[in-house]
């Protein structure tokens, strides 16, 4: 046995490794975190999709989905570039503060022309009726002018918005009272770097908002 291979020698070298690693997670979160603080915030409307889940610790699970208003169509080029290798997404500000995809392009320069902010990740768009068809027997006229329901559900990496059991079951709650017809208005609050990544910064429900933390 050579001073390399003694057992005060491994434990030695696992620690320093160890030690490697931590300081590279933290560095990876320092980055992370002056790239959140740097880009451009916006506020992009949710829905919650599921409760928290103990197997991958505390946290209220988001959905980026928007309905339009009535009448309005899909935006642009959505279905073409969705699940694109390289996909980007158009925002574009609305009157009331927050931001709403747009169009979609193959590169960040063919999203731009839908919008003045373009974010990596794609969406899609969903048009149902609002009301049911008309009763064939009532006389009234064949063509099918039915008010439209058209939702967008943008996919930015952001997904989950982790924090203690109380702070997330709070959360969850209070997103599945704003998924109701009249509940409060939730918005995910997105940083939106220069490299076009989305990074989670917080979340709001009825103008309360609640940030991430990582240190």
């Amino acid at each position: 046995m050579n001073r390399f291979s003694s057992p005060r020698a491994l434990v030695l070298r696992i620690g320093l490794v160890a030690a490697l690693l931590i300081l590279a997670l933290i560095g990876l979160l320092v980055r992370e975190d002056r790239a959140r603080a740097g880009g451009q915030e916006v506020r992009l409307t949710m829905e919650a999709v599921d409760p928290r889940s103990l197997l991958s610790g505390h946290y209220a699970a988001l959905q980026l989905v928007e309905t339009l208003p009535q009448g309005q169509d899909c935006p642009p080029d959505l279905e073409a570039h969705y699940g694109g290798d390289e996909s980007w997404v158009a925002l574009s500000p609305t009157a009331d503060g927050h931001h709403r995809v747009t169009g979609a392009g193959a590169s960040r320069e063919a999203a731009l022309r839908h919008g003045p902010l373009a974010v990596r990740g794609s969406a899609s768009c969903r048009q149902a009726f609002a009301t049911p068809p008309r009763d064939p027997a009532s006389g009234e006229p064949p063509e099918d002018d039915r008010p439209r329901e058209t939702a967008v559900t943008l996919d930015v990496g952001v997904d989950r918005f982790y924090a203690d059991q109380e702070k997330a079951v709070a959360l969850e709650e209070a997103l599945r009272e704003a998924g109701q017809p009249g509940g409060p208005a939730a918005f995910a609050i997105v940083s939106i770097g220069q490299d076009g990544r989305a990074r989670l910064k917080g979340v709001e429900v009825d103008g309360t908002r609640a940030d991430l933390n990582w240190f």
